[in-house]
């Protein structure tokens, strides 16, 4: 219901016109269901009305808009109908909530933007993506994800502090936000991960845009106590209906060709292909141990990795690992010590019905934290003995 009020309020603030904001609150209804013309007077007016109410009212208030920019030959506003309207013709009580529109407008960013970024936060978006793929099936209108994510953002956290790291995660989103379309939704995903939704956008369209927000972070210097410094991104770019119709795999495969274009060498956009999961991948086939992380009860999975990457690894599995589970790999290279990996699911394949493609995506930010948690372990310990 927030994202609904949310988008009202929007179209409310950044609207010029009153047939266009009409417009948009119908497609709203069009697009959600009666269920909005409760949520629009309760916006407008502070009433709360039953839906069948609502809908009856939102009608008569149309139709009593109409009527009287017929008799006095001039616009009248939507806000104005609904006053006249419900005062004259309705004889109901009601105060006018748009009086204290920034106030409202207020309270209603606070539920929805990154208090750092300014941009749509993860719950906005998650709610916006279910409705926009929603709308995407039932029009069967095309629709693209963009994940995006700062390269080596830990080493200007590190080498500058968190201060300049935020202050470049503000700088990223300013330039995301001027160089999207009015019609795309801009979040943070999290941490140093953005994420651009367009809708009526098929892939070349979108890779355009994705290519055009690449070059502009490239080329924009940032300053952070008189140092200036440059960032990159990287970004992955999948597509509905062309990659896929379920709006979960459609995540992953954003997500997947992310971490290749990481693996690919950063400063990348890369579109979702299923080719893709064999570039720069070597075949490795070996027995793993596949840990899994943050349960008190850690389940091991026994696997076959089948191929790696710079970016992640695939590996074969009989057990089904949700996406987005941290795991910890034991991975025997070549006969060598097993190298130690951690990641994060991103996608999983049923091969048969005890066989899984598991798709790991690398995090180098954890696997740093635990070699550097096993050194200072390692440190003490020593210390304790010298002494």
């Amino acid at each position: 219901m927030e994202s609904i009020r949310a988008r009202i309020q929007h179209y409310r603030s950044s609207l010029t016109d009153d047939e266009t904001f009409i417009a948009r609150l119908n497609d709203l209804i069009k697009e959600h269901g009666d269920h909005v013309c409760p949520i629009i007077f309760n916006t407008l007016t502070s009433m709360d009305l039953a839906v069948g109410d609502a809908v009856n009212r939102w009608d008569r208030v149309l139709e009593h808009r109409e009527e009287l920019i017929r008799k006095l030959d001039r616009n009248v506003s939507l806000i104005t109908a609904i006053s006249d309207y419900l005062d004259c013709s309705d004889q109901t009580s009601f105060q006018h909530q748009l009086i204290e529109s920034q106030t409202l407008e207020r309270a209603i960013q606070g539920t929805t933007r990154d208090y750092l970024t300014g941009l749509y936060n993860r719950t906005y978006f998650d709610e916006t993506y279910r409705q926009q793929t929603s709308f995407a099936k039932r029009y069967n209108s095309n629709l693209s994800i963009l994940f995006l994510d700062i390269d080596d953002f830990k080493d200007i956290n590190d080498n500058h502090g968190h201060i300049a790291g935020d202050q470049a995660l503000r700088s990223v989103a300013t330039i995301i936000n001027q160089a999207k379309r009015n019609s795309d939704i801009s979040a943070r995903f999290g941490g140093e991960e953005f994420v651009l939704l367009m809708p009526h956008t098929e892939s070349d369209n979108a890779y355009i845009l994705a290519e055009r927000l690449r070059f502009e972070i490239e080329q924009t210097p940032f300053t952070y106590q008189g140092k200036d410094f440059h960032l990159t991104i990287s970004g992955g770019l999948a597509s509905f209906p062309q990659h896929s119709t379920d709006p979960e795999d459609l995540l992953v495969m954003a997500d997947s060709a992310l971490y290749l274009a990481k693996g690919a060498g950063k400063n990348n956009i890369m579109q979702f292909r299923k080719e893709n999961r064999r570039y720069l991948r070597m075949k490795l086939c070996q027995p793993i141990l596949a840990k899994e992380l943050g349960f008190r009860n850690n389940h091991v999975y026994p696997g076959i990795s089948k191929d790696i990457g710079m970016g992640g690894i695939m590996f074969q599995c009989g057990s089904h690992i949700p996406v987005g589970t941290m795991l910890k790999l034991n991975v025997p290279v070549h006969g060598s010590t097993p190298i130690l990996l951690l990641g994060r699911v991103v996608r999983v394949e049923q091969i048969d019905t005890r066989t899984y493609d598991i798709g790991m995506r690398i995090s180098f930010k954890e696997m740093a934290k635990q070699a550097n948690n096993e050194i200072s372990s390692f440190l003490k310990g020593n210390l304790m003995v010298e002494g």
